[in-house]
C-alpha cells in the first residue's frame, strides 16, 4: 500500500451523509489505534444502481416490524459496528418496513451459547465459524434450506464453497460439513503474510513473489535478513509473528487428528507433517530466531508487533487491512509460505456468519436480513468498508472492485481472492469442542518453545504427550 496522510472518514450511515469520525479499534486482531476508511459519498447508491440495473428485486409483504440483532467486538466494537451498519444501511433503503436494532457483545464466542440455551436469543445473531459446532445442535437456528431454494436474490454456487460447509449441519450424524444450513456467510478472511515494504528496502531484502508461494526454506532466509540488531547484537526487529501451526502441518501432509478425527492420528503421512511442522516451529524460535519469544512480546498480539514496526511480517487475516490502511509505512500482502506437500494448504480462512433464531416470531423478517447481507449487492457493500473481501469469487475478481482494492491497498489484492479459494475451516470444526487441541497440543507446546534450553522438550517428548491428552480428550 502506497503511504498516505490518516483522514478522518466515517463509514457512510443510512442517510448517505458523508461525515468525519474518528473510531478506535481494539480486541485480539487489530491494533489499538484510530483509523479511517475512505467512502465516497455516492459510492452505496453507486452499488446499489447496479444491482437494479442486472434486474435483483427487493421484495417484502410482511408486516412493519423491528428485529434485534446480535453481533460481536472481535476487532472492537466501533469498528465492528461500523461495518455492519455501512450494510445495514442499503438493507434499510431496500427493506424500509424493517428496523433492525444492533446489539454488540463483548466475550460473545464464551457466553452468546447460554443465551441460545436460554432462549433468550436475538432475532438474528451472529455464528462464528469456531461456535457453530457447540450451537448447531441446539434445534435453536433455523434449518435455511427452504428459504435458500426460494431466494431469488442468491447463487450460492458461486460462493465459495467452505464459506458455506462450515455452517451446514446434519442432524441426523451429528457432524458438521453437509446438511442443514445453518447459517449464511457474513465474509471470508483468508490468511496472508502482511509485510512492511520500507523495513525491505531499508535492509536490501528482495520482497516476496506476489504470483506464487514461498517454500518454508526461502522463507527462512528472507525473515533472517530482515532481523535487526543493535549495537550490543541484541534482537530489536523480527523477521515474522504469527506464524500458523496450522499451515505448517496441513502444507506438509501431516494433520492433528486420525481421519475419523477421534484419536491422535497414526498412519505415517500424518505423523511425519506433525513432527516437521513442529520441530520447524521449535527451531523459528530457538534457532533460526525469525520469530519473537514470548520476552519480546510480552501482552502484545502479533498484529501490534506489525503496526509497532517490531516484526517486519506478520501472518494475519483479511479483517487486518481496515486498520492497516491507516499505518505510515508503505506495506502489502503475499501468500502465507508453506511447506512443498501441500503448498496451497497452507492456512485456514476464518469466517462468520448470521443465524435466525429458530424461536423468533419474525422469520420472514430475518431472512431477508441475511439473506441481503449473504447477497452481492451486501458483499459488496461490506466490501467497500475494507474489512472483507466479497464470498463471491467472480465478484471479488471484477475489475472495478480490483481497482478500488488496489488503490486503497494492498496492491497485490489478489493474493486474498485465491488465498480463500483454498484456504477451508479451522480445527475448531473438527469436533464439537476443542479439548483435544487445547490440553493435547497447545499445553505441551509450551516447554516445547521454552527460551531456556534447560526446560525445553524435544519434539519427539512433545508429540508424545501430546498424543495421551489428544487421545484423552476424544473419548
Amino acid at each position: 500500500m502506497k503511504k498516505t496522510n490518516k483522514k478522518q472518514i466515517c463509514i457512510f450511515g443510512a442517510l448517505l451523509v458523508l461525515t468525519s469520525c474518528t473510531f478506535t479499534t481494539g480486541g485480539n486482531n487489530s491494533s489499538s489505534n484510530s483509523i479511517s476508511i475512505e467512502v465516497d459519498k455516492s459510492e452505496l447508491e453507486t452499488i446499489m444502481e447496479k444491482y437494479d440495473n442486472l434486474g435483483y428485486q427487493y421484495d417484502y409483504d410482511g408486516e412493519e416490524c423491528t428485529l434485534t440483532m446480535a453481533h460481536w467486538d472481535s476487532s472492537g466494537a466501533s469498528i465492528e459496528r461500523q461495518v455492519v451498519e455501512a450494510v445495514l444501511s442499503g438493507f434499510k433503503k431496500r427493506y424500509p418496513k424493517i428496523n433492525v436494532t444492533l446489539d454488540i457483545i463483548q466475550s460473545y464466542e464464551d457466553t452468546y451459547g447460554n443465551r441460545i440455551t436460554a432462549g433468550t436469543a436475538h432475532d438474528v445473531f451472529l455464528t462464528p465459524d469456531g461456535a457453530i459446532p457447540k450451537w448447531a445442535g441446539s434445534n435453536k437456528l433455523e434449518n435455511l434450506n427452504p428459504y435458500i431454494s426460494s431466494s431469488s436474490l442468491l447463487n450460492l454456487s458461486q460462493v465459495y464453497s467452505s464459506c458455506l460447509t462450515r455452517y451446514q449441519y446434519n442432524p441426523t450424524t451429528g457432524k458438521m460439513g453437509s446438511g442443514n444450513q445453518l447459517a449464511l456467510p457474513k465474509d471470508v478472511g483468508p490468511y496472508v503474510m502482511y509485510y512492511n515494504k520500507d523495513w525491505f528496502t531499508n535492509k536490501g531484502v528482495t520482497l516476496p513473489p506476489k504470483d506464487r508461494i514461498m517454500t518454508i526454506d526461502e522463507a527462512t532466509e528472507m525473515w533472517q535478513q530482515l532481523t535487526k540488531y543493535d549495537e550490543n547484537n541484541n534482537i530489536t526487529g523480527y523477521g515474522v509473528a504469527g506464524l500458523p501451526i496450522e499451515g505448517l502441518v496441513w502444507s506438509g501432509g501431516g494433520d492433528f487428528l486420525n481421519s475419523t478425527r477421534d484419536a491422535f492420528p497414526t498412519d505415517e503421512v500424518s505423523l511425519n507433517g506433525l513432527k516437521q511442522a513442529y520441530q520447524y516451529m521449535q527451531d523459528s524460535y530457538c534457532k533460526y530466531k525469525v520469530q519473537p519469544p514470548a520476552s519480546f512480546t510480552g501482552t502484545t498480539t502479533a498484529s501490534n508487533l506489525f503496526t509497532q514496526q517490531k516484526v517486519a511480517t506478520v501472518i494475519s487475516g483479511r479483517w487486518e487491512v481496515s486498520t492497516f490502511r491507516s499505518l505510515s509505512f508503505n506495506w502489502d500482502i503475499a501468500y502465507v509460505p508453506a511447506f512443498t506437500t501441500n503448498p496451497t494448504k497452507n492456512m485456514y480462512s476464518g469466517s462468520v456468519g448470521y443465524a435466525i433464531n429458530s424461536q423468533t416470531s419474525k422469520k420472514l423478517a430475518a431472512w431477508k436480513l441475511i439473506e441481503y447481507i449473504a447477497s452481492k449487492e451486501g458483499q459488496e457493500i461490506l466490501a467497500t468498508t475494507g474489512f472483507q473481501i466479497p464470498v463471491y469469487e467472480d465478484l471479488a475478481l471484477e475489475e472495478n472492485l480490483v481497482n478500488s482494492e488496489k488503490e486503497k491497498g494492498p496492491e497485490n489484492y489478489e493474493v486474498f481472492v485465491e488465498s480463500a479459494k483454498n484456504q477451508g475451516y479451522g480445527l475448531w470444526q473438527y469436533r464439537s469442542n476443542t479439548l483435544w487441541k487445547e490440553n493435547g497440543y497447545d499445553l505441551n507446546s509450551e516447554k516445547l518453545y521454552a527460551e531456556v534450553e534447560s526446560e525445553r522438550i524435544s519434539v519427539d517428548e512433545f508429540l508424545q504427550k501430546a498424543k495421551n491428552d489428544v487421545n484423552k480428550y476424544c473419548k
